[in-house]
């Protein structure tokens, strides 16, 4: 997907996503930050070897829960662009499904069947397919002859 979606401008998803997140929230601003990233776990990789494995293990999970709460928020501020009441209530529903039902996939289709109720809802049957069917008569039109 986020193969895909890289040249139509969308988001990375997934894993990619609170790395992005993260690395935007410390200061990368730019794609030259993902790449100094991998340069320098290459480099990391390369000069440690399989020793980098001994030292990662003694880091300290508390700063990566510091770092997970910072990416999180980050994240969680996208809540910012709605516009209005329906939109948030839709993004929370959709969050509150994923995190509950334990599927992201759940969340997601919860949250297209939910926005589109709210269409629907605002949706006017007068201009719709329907033709006027559902529209009230205008009381200065006969409705049997057509004639004003």
């Amino acid at each position: 997907m986020n193969l895909v979606g890289c040249w139509f401008g969308a988001m990375p998803v997934c894993h990619g996503a609170g790395g992005l997140a993260g690395q935007y929230r410390f200061g990368g601003r730019s794609g030259a930050s993902v790449l100094f990233l991998g340069l320098g776990k290459l480099a990391l990789g390369l000069v440690f070897g399989n020793s980098l494995v001994r030292i990662l293990s003694q880091f300290p999970i508390g700063i990566l829960g510091v770092l997970l709460l910072f990416s999180g928020i980050e994240l969680a501020m996208a809540s910012r662009d709605m516009n209005s009441k329906e939109e948030s209530f839709v993004m929370l529903v959709c969050a509150a499904v994923s995190l509950t039902g334990s599927s992201a996939a759940l969340g997601f289709g919860c949250g297209i069947i939910l926005f589109l109720l709210v269409k629907l809802r605002k949706w006017d049957c007068s201009l719709g397919i329907w033709g006027g069917f559902f529209s009230k008569p205008n009381s200065s039109i006969d409705v049997e002859t057509g004639t004003v």
